[in-house]
């Protein structure tokens, strides 16, 4: 008896593994290969449009995941040189997600995805030349200037009172 009940066991086994394996995905890999294509190339096309200036495009990382049937997440990171009004460059990375849905098409064998929203989570700014801003306007103050204290500072107790 025993027997029969673990050779059952292991039918049923191999008849879900083989299940598993050969059932069809709602989203294939063309169609997320695909999204990340147009994805990449929407990125590029607005930072052209937006920041003409930009340059060294790099997608740092792009990935797609199947959240229902007709919905996809893709998530991103890309980073780019800009340059600033004073001809600085910097580096910025900005990180996000869009959420993808799936459109009804006259053709069954073509889909059409559509942006239901994209966000930006993370924008990092790193300049490449510092620039030090002082309370009097002045965005640029030479390193040898020594700090002179405010006028309305106490100064310092040297003898070792305290003071109530």
């Amino acid at each position: 008896m025993k027997k029969i009940v673990s050779l059952v066991v292991f039918i049923a086994a191999l008849i879900w593994t083989w299940n598993v394996v050969h059932t069809t995905e709602a989203i294939g890999f063309e169609t997320h290969s695909g999204i990340q294509v147009k994805l990449a190339e929407l990125i590029k096309d607005t930072l052209a449009s937006k920041k003409p200036h930009a340059k060294d495009l790099t997608i740092q990382r792009l990935w797609t995941e199947t959240m229902t049937d007709n919905k996809v997440r893709a998530v991103f990171s890309y980073r780019f040189v800009d340059f600033s009004e004073g001809g600085e460059a910097l580096e910025q990375v900005i990180e996000g997600e869009a959420i993808l849905h799936r459109e009804p098409s006259e053709d069954s064998k073509v889909d059409k995805w559509t942006l239901q929203s994209v966000k930006t989570t993370n924008d990092f700014v790193t300049f490449t030349e510092g620039s030090t801003v002082t309370p009097g306007g002045d965005t640029q103050v030479p390193a040898t200037t020594p700090a002179t204290p405010a006028p309305s500072e106490a100064p310092a107790d040297t003898h070792g009172t305290e003071q109530h």
